[in-house]
């Protein structure tokens, strides 16, 4: 090595030691001396790589990791690789970026880590558990292994072993929160709240536990002691944030001053959350998906409405939907504040017609998300509502799921041309006031329903999400609303012969 390299490296070798203790900025201006005078220097360009991924720009990072393994095809370098893929979820890429890496070094702890990760981000929690056991058997004590191994147990609905699992794992926030969502999915409510309790004793500021801590309250119908935690929900990571230069309402008198509030979530959060802004005194502005502003101009009270996305006219502070309730603690609108165009409920009332007890259903929400696990069931649980006599099910499903009809078994009446338009939702409205009653999966119906103050059935998980609480068949949220509860997880069957035992004769 002549002089000049050796001096490139020594300047090469002050950068790693200031990445090694967080001084990354002045890392990063080494390392890119070291490229300067060297523009082949694979570790300078690998040191350079990991640091665009730890600064959150996995593109960069991209970049610079091929560039470097074109010069040196190094194993360490193909595992940052992998973890940049990762941050560009694209898990697939990750996992064929490290098999290359096993095949070489097939003892790698750390490689089958990372393989775990790609396979579990890839939704196959299976192949995951694989992995992560192998990296267990190799090098027990390596970081989050255990931590990771019961996540994908999580995933792939084994419950009991992931618990067990994450009992094994060190007492930190984030195997302890995670061990509490697994004691909390399994019902073991009083078990996730003394988790959660020593994990905020070590973390008692930690965004992550305090939202997760509100969702847990939540559920157990201690609605005072769930607000708090819920506004934690942005910096937990859980919901996106929204970039405003205007500074947060907190619920105090407007004055003057011009508020808008904007949604986050889904459509059916949408729906349940305007309840609260008829109780807002001031100038007013609401940011509403473009799909339903027609739907919820229905209500006079709510305030004037702009598109989603649109650029707003001058504000001066902004709120989140759902953060009204607690920052406000103004009282809600009561159900019905949501109401079917008059013309649309004549028209389809002509088409659905007077006879038999006229029963809407609907059994899928959005195939995929993580928010719809377990909450979705097949429409051929439908059969013992089917058979009882003077039922028509009449369906208000729509996309995929809408090919379960060809193969039901029973009749299931459709509505051609429902919702068609650009606008979510008239249609259903006007269907919904010409039922007797509407059965639903947990999903954007069962609000709509709600708020239209129709008679409306729910079938939930045997652990809901945290709005329906537990141990109750009614929801303060929707008095027309009755729920129906599985008793064991991922048992339908006894949910739906309750409904039919429940159905008038």
């Amino acid at each position: 090595m002549s002089k000049r390299s050796q001096q490139i490296d020594t300047v090469f070798r002050q950068g790693q030691q200031l990445h090694r203790i967080g001084r990354l900025a002045e890392a990063e201006q080494i390392y890119r001396q070291v490229i300067a005078a060297m523009p082949r220097h694979a570790d300078a360009l690998h040191a350079l790589g990991a640091l665009a991924l730890q600064a959150g720009r996995p593109a960069v990072a991209e970049t610079l990791l091929d560039q470097a393994i074109g010069l040196k095809p190094a194993a360490d370098f193909q595992v940052t690789r992998a973890h940049t893929l990762l941050a560009l979820n694209r898990p697939l890429d990750a996992a064929a970026a490290i098999r290359p890496v096993l095949r070489a070094r097939p003892h790698s702890a750390e490689a089958h880590q990372v393989l775990g990760h790609a396979l579990s981000d890839a939704d196959q929690p299976g192949n995951a558990i694989d992995a992560y056991q192998a990296a267990l058997r190799l090098k027990p004590a390596l970081p989050d292994v255990l931590n990771n191994l019961g996540m994908a147990l999580r995933q792939a609905n084994r419950l009991e072993e992931a618990e067990q699992t994450l009992r094994q794992a060190p007492p930190e926030p984030e195997s302890l929160v995670n061990l509490s969502s697994v004691q909390k999915e399994r019902g073991a409510f009083a078990d996730a709240e003394a988790t959660l309790h020593q994990a905020l004793r070590l973390a008692p500021d930690s965004p992550v536990l305090r939202y997760n801590w509100s969702l847990l309250m939540h559920l157990l119908g201690r609605t005072p002691e769930a607000w708090d935690g819920w506004e934690q929900r942005f910096r937990a990571g859980a919901i996106p944030p929204r970039a405003f230069s205007q500074p947060q309402w907190q619920g105090d008198p407007l004055g003057h001053r011009r508020l808008l509030v904007h949604t986050e979530q889904g459509l059916g959060d949408v729906i349940q959350f305007v309840r609260y802004l008829p109780s807002i005194e001031g100038n007013i502005l609401f940011e509403a998906p473009p799909r339903l502003i027609r739907l919820l101009s229905s209500n006079p009270a709510l305030p004037p409405m702009i598109p989603d996305g649109a650029p707003p006219p001058t504000i001066d502070t902004v709120v989140s939907l759902l953060s009204l309730p607690a920052r406000t603690h103004l009282p809600a609108a009561q159900p019905p504040y949501l109401f079917a165009e008059p013309d649309r409920v004549a028209h389809w009332r002509g088409r659905i017609g007077a006879g038999g007890l006229r029963i809407g259903i609907n059994w899928q929400g959005f195939p995929g998300r993580f928010e719809d696990k377990g909450r979705s069931f097949p429409l051929a649980l439908f059969e013992p509502l089917a058979a009882v006599p003077n039922v028509r099910l009449i369906s208000l499903q729509k996309g995929e799921a809408e090919a379960q009809i060809v193969a039901a078994g029973f009749p299931v009446e459709t509505l051609d041309g429902l919702d068609s338009g650009p606008d979510a939702f008239l249609d259903t409205a006007a269907v919904m006031a010409s039922l007797d009653l509407i059965v639903t999966s947990d999903t954007s119906i069962a609000h709509l329903a709600g708020a239209l103050g129709r008679p409306v059935w729910v079938a939930l998980r045997f652990v809901p999400d945290w709005r329906w609480m537990l141990d109750r068949a009614d929801s303060p949220w929707y008095p027309t609303m009755r729920l129906f509860r599985q008793s064991r997880h991922g048992d339908w069957a006894p949910v739906f012969a309750a409904m039919a035992q429940a159905l008038p004769r």
